[in-house]
């Protein structure tokens, strides 16, 4: 491996969080079976196409990429065996390890009749790698997370049909020799390695599977730590330790994912050890603790003041600044007792630069300043002579906090703003801000990106909470996804971010955290894109 691959791989930390506090023992459960809580059966395991956060887990513990994280939490190769990276950062060689291979098994009698074990090539190739790319981006497939892919050379035109998938720059030199070439160096790409996105993809495999790749066991063809052994519809999911990538295969022999939604059964079968790693709610986190359970809190979420930008009055910026400048922010905060940690920009902190919490790098985003001067004369320019009436959406425990703001708001603007809240409960409240059913809103935002590149790309073209679209804005996020260095990004970032609280699009008062608990004798967990990818290609159960 070059000094340069090992530079590049030394940075690029992506958060994780291991359940290591027992890791010192040494003794543990030979062919360990668990079992885990999966909140909803997925719709496909295809990892091109997975989306959720039920198919990015079984994808993620079934596919083996051309990197992966370690017990630390640093990239390392997984499926490559050695990178070369070229001076310029525009191309990266990868050799691939010779003793993976595809694991067949009796599942795959049905596509393949009795001559199943020997119907196609199981080795794992640069072929499979190409094709994987190719899928990934060519527009038909509608993967989710292709623009995360557009540094690589043509990766763009492939997506949007101006190229065909053959000019993309990914191509097999030889059967473990893997080219991939670059628009542009960017500090994102190496993560993008480790990702079930460019997990590879056997091609006779897939076209066998006439269209129904990744949808159950017999059309899913595994090399990574696991294999997906059994899809019992409505019920569960069963991955077995898989024999066929002696390099990766993973500690424990099986684990079945069972669908439930039920908080309470997921936290009984936590704390009595039928489940070994399962979500919790904020409520439960102090019974999981007196259980010895190892509860890690992930910072995935902000909560504040956000405006529906596509409203007919919030559309307006001028509007959401004048509402903006005549918020009193500590009214706000001092009125939720239920949160803590003060937001100081909008990205969540388990979003990350280089590997390293976005909040520990970035400066802090300051608020509007309150300024009744300004915030009248922005609501006059908006309202002229007409009346404004602004309904805004929040849970009991905020009403009375909002509603002392809205009476600052009518003694600033005056008799022509009508103004109320409507108090809903807290399900009712993400459904609708979700659904675009509201003008103003104190809610939160969750989200499931690993950097704050990422977090911040889904500002990008109004397909967000907000329905938040701006040329100026997409400029930015442009000008960030060209960023080659740490402190580039990190400055991207707060140009962006400062940019949605100077517009008013959302104004961030408090982190919001989910919890993932595993159980006293688990060790070598890890948790993902923040929280949501519980990965056990490492774990342990320890006696």
């Amino acid at each position: 491996m070059t000094k340069t691959a090992l530079r590049i791989l030394s940075a690029a930390l992506i958060l994780i969080i291991a359940c290591s506090s027992l890791s010192g023992c040494s003794e543990t459960v030979k062919n360990a079976e668990l079992r885990c809580p999966l909140p909803q059966e997925p719709n496909s395991v295809d990892p091109q196409t997975a989306y959720s956060n039920e198919s990015l887990t079984i994808a993620a513990n079934c596919y083996e990429s051309l990197m992966k994280t370690d017990e630390n939490g640093k990239l390392v190769l997984a499926a490559a065996s050695d990178m070369q990276v070229s001076p310029d950062g525009l191309a990266y060689l990868f050799r691939l390890r010779k003793d993976s291979k595809w694991h067949i098994n009796s599942n795959h009698e049905e596509i393949f009749g009795e001559n199943y074990e020997t119907a196609i090539d199981l080795r794992v190739t640069a072929h499979d790698f190409v094709f994987g790319f190719q899928r990934a981006l060519a527009p038909e497939t509608q993967s989710p997370y292709a623009q995360q892919l557009f540094m690589i050379k043509n990766a763009e035109k492939v997506n949007s049909g101006k190229l065909p998938v053959s000019n993309l720059g990914v191509r097999a030199i030889d059967d473990y020799t893997l080219e991939i070439q670059l628009e542009y160096a960017g500090s994102e790409f190496i993560r993008m390695l480790a990702e079930p996105v460019t997990a590879p993809c056997n091609r006779a495999f897939f076209e066998a599977t006439k269209g129904r790749y990744g949808l159950g066991a017999e059309y899913v063809l595994c090399n990574g730590p696991f294999y997906l052994s059994r899809w019992y519809e409505k019920s569960n999911i069963v991955l077995r330790s898989n024999p066929d990538n002696e390099a990766s295969q993973a500690s424990i022999y099986s684990v079945t994912y069972a669908f439930t939604q039920d908080e309470k059964v997921i936290i009984d079968k936590l704390l009595d050890g039928t489940y070994a790693v399962a979500p919790l709610t904020a409520e439960q986190v102090e019974e999981a603790k007196k259980k010895k359970c190892n509860v890690h809190e992930i910072n995935n979420g902000v909560w504040g003041l956000m405006f529906n930008c596509a409203d007919e009055t919030m559309q307006n910026p001028k509007m959401r600044l004048a509402l903006a400048l005549a918020t009193k922010y500590d009214v706000l905060r001092s009125g939720v007792t239920s949160m803590t940690a003060t937001a100081t920009g909008i990205v969540p902190a388990s979003c990350t630069v280089e590997g390293r919490s976005y909040s520990e790098v970035a400066p802090q985003i300051g608020l509007p300043a309150y300024n009744a001067v300004t915030a009248k004369k922005y609501y006059d320019e908006c309202t002229e002579e007409s009346s404004c009436h602004i309904t805004v959406l929040c849970t009991a425990e905020e009403e009375d906090a909002m509603r002392k703001v809205i009476q600052d708001w009518q003694q600033i603007f005056g008799l022509t703003l009508t103004a109320g809240v409507e108090v809903v409960e807290a399900d009712e409240l993400e459904r609708r801000v979700k659904a675009g059913d509201y003008q103003c809103a104190l809610s939160k935002i969750t989200t499931d990106a690993q950097t704050a590149v990422e977090f911040l790309q889904s500002f990008r073209g109004g397909a967000n909470v907000c329905r938040f679209s701006s040329q100026n804005f997409d400029k930015l996020l442009n000008q960030l996804s060209l960023a080659g260095s740490p402190q580039s990004v990190v400055e991207g970032c707060s140009a962006a971010q400062s940019y949605l609280v100077q517009n008013a699009v959302i104004l961030p008062l408090f982190y919001t955290s989910r919890y993932i608990a595993s159980g006293e004798k688990m060790t070598g967990v890890k948790i993902l894109h923040s929280g949501n990818m519980v990965q056990l290609t490492d774990a342990e159960l320890l006696k």
